[in-house]
């Protein structure tokens, strides 16, 4: 009887736990600048390549980005680049596909339009 208690309160827990985990969203945020000489439209063009091979990967359908431009900065040059996945287990499994990938050499060439300094990543939770 307890084996079969303690294994139902261990299902009521992954459920709720794995209830609350996909309602998350993990959230990585690029701190960047364009290179000299190139443009926004240089920038999207590498930028929508980037994401088209990342959307091409197993399990990597649901990842979308962003590029967030400032209407009033230090520095009118920077951006941030920002991408989202619905869960920490989609997010993983990008991590794990992503060297050697169409996406990872595409990175090469968008260090030629931007470099970036620094990046984190959050996890997003929706407030009810």
């Amino acid at each position: 009887m307890r084996i079969k208690l303690a294994t139902l309160l261990f299902g009521v827990f992954l459920f709720a736990y794995g209830s609350i985990a996909r309602a998350d969203t993990i959230v990585q945020l690029w701190d960047c600048e364009l290179r000299e000489g190139k443009t926004r439209a240089e920038l999207m063009e590498v930028s929508v390549a980037w994401l088209n091979a990342v959307k091409a990967m197993d399990g990597a359908e649901g990842f979308e980005a962003y590029i967030e431009y400032p209407i009033a900065a230090d520095t009118m040059n920077g951006f941030t680049f920002v991408m989202t996945v619905d869960s920490a287990a989609e997010w993983g499994a990008f991590e794990d596909a992503y060297p050697g990938s169409r996406a990872a050499k595409i990175d090469e060439e968008w260090g030629e339009v931007a470099t970036c300094s620094s990046s984190s990543i959050w996890n997003s939770v929706k407030i009810q």
